[in-house]
């Protein structure tokens, strides 16, 4: 299956394989589920491709394709491919402005988006050529596309090098860029990803993906293929459901972005603070000893995460010491993994393991869930890549990295010059290896910024490779801020340990060309209400609350308590203003798809606030 030349090639394979397997499992009702068998998934594909060939689609043929997560998509997009076509994905949520340029700078033939309300942005497009998948007077609708298609339709030959599709990355600073991924590129990601997975359709119960990221973002986009590759059944959930989902549905596996965890975790610890004081000790209690317990199994087996080789003295110590920890919390320690079950069952309580990527898993969440017995394979990618560069293993699975390089992958850190670092040494991130783009759409200049003559990506990360070869990610180049003192600082470490307060959902720290740190943040608005109710103050609104004299100086304590020397904070790290912003952030806006936050568009939507944290106006 994952063996095939294309992604029509594996499929078409899984098809025959997995036949009569489950594949895709949708809601139509809020308590209503359906769910295809590969066979079944296989005649609609054929159809809808049998369709789209008889209006034109055919081999070369861009398609924009504008749907949020819903069964439809993942056919279309198989659809497309069955004919040699590409596709150039978004979701209905992105800017009309955005989804606009998409559908000219492509050059799409083609427009299939999920409902009438999107026709302005493909208005390029002639009607005739233009599909909805909700039924709309006047446009071919999905469910035409399958009524009126053959059964028996037989895709062209596909190569390994035709184009498959065109993604653009979210537009920070510009109009975003059409990252060009061919067939090859994505059977790279699905020959190397699905093995470390290990799917197993046979399993009792089955294996069941869970779905939330959005479908058209490579990182997803990927996942179901590698899910498909392997027989796996694909559950499609939302934000509104997916907590629920998670216990009825009980996956197996499944991709997330940290935020997803973040959020898991909130909700977790906010149900232990409803416990009985003794119940929240023995909890608190066994974090602790299977915490150590763990620590002390990964520095005995050589599974922990050293940047740099100790001395070997304090080498020797170290496993003196766990050894002894090791033996002393033992019993404690697998008590505690009983004590768990209720964490684990709130995922289902089948998760065997679950890729984590888009964004920097924070050493909390990853210490947490590790503890709890909830495997996080932390991956590494980017679109350009397809996206998969790194992931950790269920068999090699070190803390805080994102892994080793997947099959036939290389990874060189360089310096500012070029140089290449050894391991331990901070640098610029390099891949090279199948995965990597053609380049971007109609941008040669764009293209030859970060992709050399020679097949090397320069992906614009920061990262360190550790004594083992596992690759840590320390922010973005771009995103380092410089003080007037010459201190640069990574944002990513000092954000993510503000964003552990449950008083703060987002943090963007700011003060570039300043002489210290400010912060804009984004409070959690319900944890917000709870606090004026114990201040026995009225809450009105979030707006009208960050100007309270008692909110501020809380926030205040908060920040002291997290950055500061004793949690390893360097003095020129601490935060010496902040500014409470107004509103929360929204996908499409401050944050992307993935939930990643968008600084340049923050900076200036918000820059009337840096201005007054400074002294500027």
């Amino acid at each position: 299956m994952y063996k095939a030349t294309n992604l029509v090639e594996m499929f078409i394979n899984s098809a025959k394989e997995f036949k009569n397997f489950p594949v895709q499992t949708y809601r139509l009702a809020p308590e209503k589920w359906h769910t295809l068998k590969y066979s079944e998934l296989y005649s609609i594909v054929k159809r809808v491709a049998s369709s789209l060939n008889r209006i034109g689609v055919n081999k070369g043929i861009k398609v924009v394709l504008y749907s949020d997560n819903r069964y439809e998509w993942l056919v279309l997009d198989l659809a497309i491919l069955f004919n040699g076509a590409i596709d150039v994905p978004r979701g209905k949520m992105a800017p009309k402005d955005e989804l606009s340029f998409i559908a000219e700078h492509s050059g799409a033939k083609y427009a299939i988006i999920e409902n009438k309300s999107l026709l302005s942005t493909v208005s390029n497009i002639p009607r005739e050529r233009t599909i909805i998948i909700e039924k709309t007077d006047g446009y071919v609708s999905f469910d035409e596309l399958v009524s009126s298609g053959d059964e028996n339709f037989s895709p062209p030959k596909i190569r390994p090098e035709d184009l498959a599709t065109i993604i653009y990355t979210s537009g920070t600073t510009g109009n975003p860029k059409g990252v060009m991924l061919t067939h090859r590129n994505f059977m790279h990601n699905v020959s190397s990803i699905t093995p470390l997975i290990k799917i197993n359709p046979n399993r009792k119960g089955g294996e069941r993906a869970l779905s939330i990221l959005p479908t058209w973002h490579s990182f997803e986009r990927t996942f179901e293929y590698c899910c498909l590759a392997g027989g796996a059944e694909i559950c499609y959930t939302d934000i509104r459901h997916f907590a629920n989902d998670l216990k009825e549905r009980s996956p197996t596996i499944m991709s997330a972005v940290p935020r997803v965890w973040i959020s898991i975790y909130n909700n977790i610890i906010d149900e232990v603070k409803k416990f009985s004081v003794a119940k929240r000790l023995l909890f608190r209690s066994a974090l602790f000893l299977r915490g150590k317990y763990l620590y002390a199994y990964r520095v005995l087996t050589g599974n922990d995460t050293l940047i740099k080789p100790p001395p070997k003295w304090k080498r020797s110590l170290q496993y003196i010491v766990n050894l002894f920890v090791f033996i002393l919390f033992s019993i404690p320690g697998i008590l505690a993994y009983i004590i768990f079950k209720p964490v684990r069952e709130a995922v289902g309580g089948r998760l065997r393991g679950a890729f984590t990527g888009g964004g920097t898993l924070p050493h909390f969440i990853d210490d947490f869930f590790n503890t709890v017995g909830i495997t996080l394979l932390n991956a590494y990618g980017m679109t350009e890549c397809s996206p998969g560069i790194s992931a950790r293993r269920f068999e090699r699975n070190h803390l805080y990295t994102v892994g080793l390089p997947f099959d036939l992958t290389e990874i060189k850190i360089c310096d500012e010059n070029g140089n290449t670092l050894p391991p331990g040494n901070k640098g610029t991130i390099y891949i090279r290896g199948p995965q990597v783009m053609l380049g971007y759409y109609k941008n040669e200049r764009a293209t030859k910024d970060v992709l050399s003559p020679d097949g090397w990506l320069n992906t614009g990360d920061l990262g360190i490779i550790t004594t083992t070869g596992d690759l840590i990610i320390v922010g973005r180049a771009k995103d380092t801020i410089v003080l007037t003192g010459g201190e640069n600082i990574e944002p990513n470490p000092i954000e993510e340990t503000l964003e552990q307060s449950e008083y703060i959902t987002h943090a963007v720290l700011v003060g570039n060309d300043m002489k210290s740190l400010g912060a804009l943040l984004v409070l959690e608005e319900s944890k917000i209400k709870q606090l004026f109710t114990e201040w026995k103050s009225e809450f009105y609104s979030l707006e009208k609350a960050i100007t309270n004299i008692n909110l501020n100086k809380f926030i205040k304590d908060q920040i002291r308590k997290l950055i500061n020397e004793s949690q390893k904070f360097h003095p020129f790290e601490k935060i010496k203003q902040f500014s409470i912003l107004p509103n929360q952030f929204n996908i499409g806006e401050e944050l992307t798809q993935t939930l990643k936050k968008k600084r340049a568009y923050i900076a200036k939507k918000y820059s009337e606030y840096i201005k007054r944290m400074f002294g500027k106006h």
